[in-house]
């Protein structure tokens, strides 16, 4: 007895849906990628060359050139500053503090206002800058 096996031919190939692969590929950006945010107090930061390093856990302190301090885009004068910023350190010590500072900022407000986030108790900083390529 000869069995005869007969071989069909695969008529329709199963395919992924276009919308799956861009869902996949949303989730993968979304995944890979790291989410930095910054305020949105306009600033021109000073430009520097060397690579950057952005914490996870940081607290944003903005001095415009109009002399205004902000602490996360919320406004403080420079006499509550220490108070509102051991405030904040307080409940996460490990927090970087980012100085944004706008690049027509003279030195002394800035080491002014690095004398008093010192006074806060705050011993880590983090001066921000955008990053200066050859081609600008």
């Amino acid at each position: 007895m000869k069995i005869t096996l007969k071989k069909k031919k695969i008529s329709s190939v199963a395919l992924i849906s276009f919308t799956d692969i861009i869902f996949l590929l949303l989730i993968f950006i979304l995944v890979s990628s790291s989410f930095i945010t910054h305020s949105g107090i306009k600033i021109n930061l000073p430009s520097s060359t060397s690579q950057q390093n952005e914490y996870n856990k940081n607290l944003s302190l903005t001095l415009t050139k109009d002399n205004k301090l902000f602490i996360e885009n919320e406004e403080v004068s420079w006499e509550e500053l220490p108070s509102v910023l051991n405030q904040k350190l307080v409940d996460n010590p490990e927090q970087v503090v980012v100085v944004r500072a706008d690049e027509e900022i003279s030195i002394k407000k800035l080491v002014q206002l690095l004398d008093l986030a010192k006074l806060s108790g705050s011993n880590r900083f983090f001066i921000a800058t955008e990053i200066h390529t050859e081609g600008k």
